[in-house]
Formats: structure tokens, C-alpha cells, sequence
């Protein structure tokens, strides 16, 4: 009966787990570039006492344990908002980021320019070319045109290329926020993606679909609980019965 209960307890982990999932990728489904998430659970085998023909024999009881969390990399689909500073990547690329913490990832290609001239993203982080060097304009360079290679040209002539690389691995970036990756694996230079200007990449999550996922998780929950009120019904009643034995 106690294995019942924790087993059940295991269950109420994971469906609790599930529900802070989807509810985070329904809360980004509108946000740029965002890959939707799914926990990863595996078994967790425990061996138990068990009553055997011959005495106590130990028995394995499978629990279920939360280990990491994968990323659906399909593309979103790409929105034209007419900015020409706007970038897309159609493809299993990432834009390149300096950052404070170092060289970052990103598919939210929403970018702007600073006060120095840097093309940075909305956070002010500058995005970097395919030498890793930061992109910089002149003031006077108000006409902005990239190719679907990536190629930055002005009124000055060509400034550079869109620094657009992949992963053999995606799935061993980790998400740090504000649409940003960290990479364990080193980059290659993306070859046949696409840069599409004056576009973004929306979110690739698919609300209806959550909602269903969201349903059976809820209904995993409520089945979990009725076991555990099942099983402290039965103890209570049991104690009571041995109460109530007289010797």
C-alpha cells in the first residue's frame, strides 16, 4: 500500500512537471524565434521487499524521474513586418551574439542599430558577422539591403555577411533567456540557409496542440489523486478495523 502511494506521489511529480512545460511554451507561443520545449522522464528502478514462497524476496518498483528537457527545432513560421532590419532565418541556423558572458545563439533576428552604429538585438547585445566581428554603420548609411546569403550592403557598397551558423547537435544548446543559446559544441558557418529581411520567425508552438497535451496531463493528476484519497481511505479503515479487534 505504501508503494502505492509513492508511485502515485511519482506520477503527481510528473504531471506537475509537464504542466510548468506547456504552460511556459503556451505563454511563448507569441514570442520570436521560440522552439517549444518537452520534458524528458526516464524509469528509476527501486528494489522492494516483497512476500515471496520462501520468505521476503526483493522486488523492483519502477519510478519515474525527470532528467532534462528537449527543443522541437522545426522552423516558425516567418512573418513579414517590413523593417529592413529585420532577419529571418529559414533553415536550422542561429544568428551570432557577443555577449557579456560570451558568444550566444539566437532565430530572433528582431535587430536595430545603437547609438555607435552597432547592429545589436533588442537587448543591445551586438549581432556579429561571419568573422565574428561586430557590424557597424555609418550614419549616413540609412539604406540597408541583405541578401538571402546574408550579404550586408549599404550605400557605401558591401559591409559584410550575416554570421549564421549551426549545430551537428542542436538539442546541446542550452536556453539562457531572451531568446538566447548557449553553445558546449562548436559552430560551423551554416551553409544553405537562407536570411530573409524585412521578417521574423514566429514561435513554433501550437496552442490547440498544448491544450490537448495540457487536458491529459490534468486528467494524469486527478487519476493520481484519486489513488492516493483511495489509499489513505484504505489505512484509515484498516486501523480502525484493528482497533476494533478484540484478542
Amino acid at each position: 500500500m505504501d508503494n502505492a502511494l509513492l508511485l502515485s506521489l511519482s506520477n503527481q511529480m510528473v504531471a506537475r512537471r509537464s504542466m510548468e512545460v506547456i504552460a511556459n511554451n503556451i505563454a511563448n507561443m507569441n514570442t520570436t524565434g521560440f522552439k517549444r520545449e518537452s520534458p524528458v522522464f526516464e524509469a528509476y528502478i527501486v528494489k522492494v521487499d516483497a512476500e515471496g514462497g520462501f520468505g521476503r524476496t526483493k522486488k523492483p518498483l519502477s519510478f519515474v524521474r525527470d532528467t532534462l528537457a528537449t527543443h522541437d527545432m522545426s522552423n516558425g513560421e516567418l512573418k513579414t513586418t517590413g523593417n529592413q532590419l529585420d532577419l529571418a532565418i529559414e533553415g536550422d541556423g542561429f544568428f551570432t551574439i557577443s555577449t557579456a558572458d560570451g558568444e550566444r545563439y539566437t532565430r530572433n533576428g528582431n535587430f536595430g542599430r545603437d547609438d555607435t552604429g552597432r547592429l545589436v538585438t533588442s537587448s543591445g547585445n551586438p549581432v556579429l558577422d561571419d568573422g565574428g566581428s561586430e557590424i557597424v554603420f555609418a550614419p549616413e548609411e540609412t539604406q540597408v539591403t541583405i541578401a538571402r546569403d546574408g550579404t550586408i550592403s549599404t550605400e557605401q557598397g558591401i559591409r559584410g555577411r550575416i554570421g549564421v551558423v549551426r549545430f551537428e547537435n542542436p538539442q546541446t544548446l542550452e536556453p539562457t533567456g531572451d531568446s538566447l543559446w548557449k553553445a558546449t559544441d562548436t559552430p560551423t558557418l551554416a551553409e544553405g540557409n537562407v536570411v530573409s529581411q524585412g521578417m521574423l520567425e514566429g514561435s513554433n508552438v501550437q496552442p490547440v496542440a498544448e491544450m490537448v497535451r495540457m487536458i491529459d496531463v490534468m486528467r494524469s493528476y486527478q487519476s493520481s489523486t484519486e489513488l492516493l484519497s483511495a489509499g489513505d481511505d484504505l489505512s484509515r479503515r484498516a486501523v480502525q478495523k484493528l482497533g476494533e479487534t478484540r484478542v
